[in-house]
């Protein structure tokens, strides 16, 4: 009986409380904190949704890359087996060193690729893969931004917009100046 006291109350697994993992952030969020760690706690929620659509865009992204490279694989064995079918029944190109069997190899991959990229699958698969790729580098920048905006760095966005604002004062100031000048000139 006293065995099983001690195993009860030193097994603290049974109570599934004191290992909630939610429990121990709001515990963790609740503390004194200086700098960076208040502001990314304060808002963990939007950064968990960040990642995982981050992560959504990369599973599609893969998805797109898998059915592009699927059609390129099948082209190169088509036209891998039109080389072998075509050096077959031309006995002149059945050496490997012949400038014929050279000449039937260009125009297999050639046909086989041409017609792949001319097909509209192949530009719904690429226009896919650039689309996620596209959208992936977008995510990321917009992450990169929020996160140099929570440590107060000027952001790539605030910074085009201090060049636009120099690139407009620089214009003003060439217009008065050759404004000025006109009436000295006469």
């Amino acid at each position: 009986m006293g065995k099983k006291n001690l195993k009860d109350e030193n097994n603290t697994l049974n109570d599934y409380t004191e290992y909630d993992i939610f429990e121990k952030w709001k515990k963790l969020q609740n503390f004194p904190t200086l700098g960076m760690f208040s502001a990314l706690t304060k808002d963990y929620n939007e950064y968990a949704q960040d990642l995982l659509q981050l992560n959504q865009i990369l599973m599609d992204l893969q998805k797109y890359m898998s059915n592009y490279w699927l059609q390129m694989s099948r082209t190169q064995f088509e036209a891998i087996g039109n080389v072998i079918m075509n050096s077959r029944s031309d006995s002149k190109s059945n050496s490997t060193d012949s400038e014929r069997f050279r000449l039937l190899v260009i125009d297999a991959f050639e046909e086989a690729y041409s017609a792949l990229f001319s097909s509209k699958e192949f530009a719904v698969a690429y226009n896919e893969v650039y689309s996620k790729q596209l959208d992936f580098v977008n995510y990321i920048n917009k992450i990169v931004e929020k996160y140099l905006n929570l440590l107060n760095i000027p952001t790539r966005s605030e910074l085009d917009q201090v060049l636009k604002d120099l690139q407009e004062m620089k214009k003003t100031l060439r217009n008065i100046k050759n404004a000025y000048e006109k009436p000295l000139r006469k």
